[in-house]
């Protein structure tokens, strides 16, 4: 088939990078790792004009068997025209809404529960920080984020454009002086439409991730995440004729369920100058997504589609920076990323699919999906206002760059809350 952790603030005017990150990892990666990805969303390969499509493909193979089912069916007004125009496969991608929150929820954790201005808050004090509440106890936070994927067309899958809401809510608490433990669950909403009015899908995912870091020292972290979603898929694959005039072929139809299990480790380190805080970051991020088996209802293009396995393991190696504005309300926290990023795992994927109308070899249809990118780079900046009483909004924008299929642009709103 085609297919964010908030933070806690330092108590003083000066905050490290990773006491104050904007919550978008648990939303970015339980629907990439996007969406995403990240995540499953799905995906058509539509005919370009009346050019034959490229051996391989998903409409050379829709043609086949277009020429297939005309000649051995009778009576069917699909049949009376000249073929399919536009059509598509089910394939796995990548959904991406959840982890971010979720790594930037403990990036924020490094301050110390004792809520002194010592060198683990960078040893700087002023401004409304002073009346900030400790570390000790429980934290909430809610998220909400929105993101828009652009996946250009290919000889192997249709374009499309697609758009995400998600709302993430968490819990978590202090472990002591060296670690934090937490919770948060997630639900996404994605709907899109393919190019060439070859038809729309919606997805719809709810899932929970469960986190730890633990502080080998005032600057270092180490970070753990593990999270599951069940996904539920509604796919419309409209078809066009190639001649002017011609009776539209009856449109494919059909919805399916999935599971999600995502996990990744992650550390780094901060240099603190004074209220400037930079630091490097590295990580492992690994996801297997999974799709059940489902047969389209509608003419004769309707497709009867396998069970779908897709497995990703990605590195991400960057670096963040965050700067502290004391003034006299609270502290200002902007703060920027960059990343690099490798997929080790993931690869083309050969998909099979049975026509529902011919059971017989001569049904079947077999094409390829898009080969990854396998190198590309994310970006994003936001800000963290550190207020009295333990409150603290925030706003995220991140940005996937240099991918030769996808365009995602992401905004993250929330606010957190000390108990």
């Amino acid at each position: 088939m085609a297919r964010t952790i908030e933070h806690h603030h330092c108590p003083t005017a000066t905050v490290t990078s990773r006491a104050l990150l904007p919550a978008d990892v648990f939303i970015r990666r339980v629907t990439e790792l996007s969406a995403a990805g990240a995540a499953a969303a799905l995906s058509f390969a539509l005919a370009q004009g009346a050019q034959a499509a490229p051996p391989g493909t998903f409409q050379g193979e829709m043609q086949a068997l277009f020429n297939h089912i005309c000649t051995t069916a009778s009576g069917s007004a699909d049949c009376n025209g000249a073929g399919p125009g536009s059509g598509g496969q089910a394939g796995v991608q990548n959904d991406n809404l959840a982890q971010n929150i979720i790594e930037q929820r403990m990036h924020e954790l490094q301050c110390g529960p004792d809520g002194n201005a010592g060198a683990e808050c960078g040893g700087h004090t002023g401004g409304a920080s002073e009346d900030s509440t400790s570390y000790e106890g429980l934290s909430v936070y809610v998220s909400s984020n929105y993101e828009n994927k652009d996946h250009d067309n290919t000889d192997f899958e249709t374009g499309y454009d697609s758009n995400k809401g998600g709302l993430t809510m968490g819990l978590d608490g202090r472990i002591g002086t060296t670690a934090v433990i937490g919770g948060a669950v997630d639900y996404g909403h994605t709907w899109g439409n393919f190019d060439h009015d070859g038809g729309d899908f919606s997805l719809d995912s709810v899932g929970a991730l469960f986190y730890g870091s633990y502080f080998p020292s005032d600057q270092s972290f180490i970070d753990a995440v593990v999270g599951v979603a069940a996904k539920s898929y509604e796919l419309n694959r409209q078809f066009t004729r190639l001649v002017p005039g011609g009776p539209d072929i009856t449109p494919s139809k059909g919805d399916t369920d999935g599971f999600e299990f995502t996990s990744s480790l992650a550390g780094g380190y901060d240099f603190t100058f004074d209220a400037l805080t930079i630091g490097p970051r590295a990580g492992f991020y690994y996801k297997r997504t999974e799709f059940n088996a489902f047969s389209e209802k509608g003419g004769v293009l309707a497709l009867r589609y396998e069970d779908e396995v897709e497995d990703s393991l990605t590195t991400r190696i960057g670096g963040q920076a965050t700067y502290a504005i004391s003034t006299s309300f609270g502290v200002i926290v902007p703060q920027v990323t960059a990343e690099y990023v490798h997929e080790f795992l993931n690869g083309q994927q050969a998909i099979h699919a049975q026509s529902v109308l011919d059971p017989t070899p001569a049904g079947a249809v077999d094409y390829l999906t898009n080969p990854p990118d396998r190198n590309y780079a994310e970006i994003g900046a936001g800000v963290v206002f550190v207020l009295p009483n333990g409150v603290s909004p925030y706003v995220n924008y991140q940005a996937q760059i240099a991918n030769q299929f996808d365009q995602i642009q992401t905004v993250t709103i929330g606010v957190r809350l000390e108990l």
